[in-house]
């Protein structure tokens, strides 16, 4: 009998931080050397796509004022929840990069779209689009940071396998897939978790998370179209060492003065 199917974070929601640990620990300190190196003010921030919210309730706790959007359900309550018990300034909203669920004066000195997040677009001709909707929400002078796994890892997903053994009992196990035709990659999960009460007994559930992925001039093009220029273009590996050369890119982009996002730049 085959694996349940679930939406996308249905279950991952309640082990993100587990099973992403070793990403958040190293992100952190990259992140806020990649901003201090090239003086980026953040009293207000927008994180896109924050999953967990890990990286918000980091930002909140030293006094920013953040809003915190992911498209799915799973993630948002958990999220206010635990803005509420420590008192955090953090707004959580239901959207995604091409939704950004935002009023027309709002505004922002940092948006973040980090762990693949733009990976998770429906097609390839929606990154301008994504850009340009951030960078709408950024102040001018405002800075955007993101990564994107590059064409490279995600033509390489039938080579992925992990197994991550869970605290509190239970397996994560992952193998990965590709589709030239569409250029899409594909994560399947299968999540075996001990039954309440019974934990001798293991219930087993399937997640499937897709990726597709731009060469670097196309993100180039899109970066121009919303209206963003170039601070850091680079290789993730100089920064995350663990990363293996050429499979993630980071990005830190400012929005132009008096650029107007879907416009190209030539």
């Amino acid at each position: 009998m085959s694996a349940p199917k679930h939406p996308p974070y249905a279950v991952l929601a309640g082990y993100y931080d587990e099973v992403y640990g070793l990403w958040r620990e190293l992100l952190s300190p990259a992140r806020d050397e990649i901003l201090r190196a090239h003086r980026v003010p953040y009293e207000s921030v927008l994180d896109v796509g924050c999953g967990s919210g890990w990286q918000s309730l980091e930002l909140a706790r030293r006094g920013c004022r953040v809003v915190s959007v992911d498209p799915a359900v799973p993630f948002l309550r958990p999220l206010r929840k635990a803005a509420r018990a420590e008192g955090l300034p953090i707004d959580v909203r239901l959207g995604g990069a091409l939704t950004l669920p935002l009023g027309p004066r709002e505004e922002f000195d940092l948006a973040l779209a980090t762990f693949d997040v733009l990976n998770h677009l429906e097609s390839h001709g929606e990154l301008a689009r994504a850009l340009s909707g951030v960078a709408k929400a950024l102040r001018p002078g405002g800075h955007f940071l993101f990564d994107l796994n590059t064409p490279a890892t995600v033509e390489a997903f039938p080579d992925h396998h992990r197994v991550t053994a869970l605290e509190g009992g239970g397996l994560s196990a992952e193998r990965g897939s590709y589709d030239p035709a569409t250029g899409v990659g594909t994560v399947t999960r299968d999540w075996f978790l001990p039954e309440a009460g019974n934990p001798n007994r293991f219930r087993r559930t399937r997640e499937l998370y897709r990726e597709i992925a731009w060469p670097k001039r196309a993100v180039e093009r899109a970066l121009r179209e919303a209206g963003l220029s170039v601070r850091l273009f680079t290789d993730a590996s100089g920064w995350l060492s663990f990363q293996p050369e050429g499979t993630r890119w980071l990005v830190l982009a400012r929005k132009r003065p008096g650029a107007v996002p879907g416009r190209l730049s030539r």
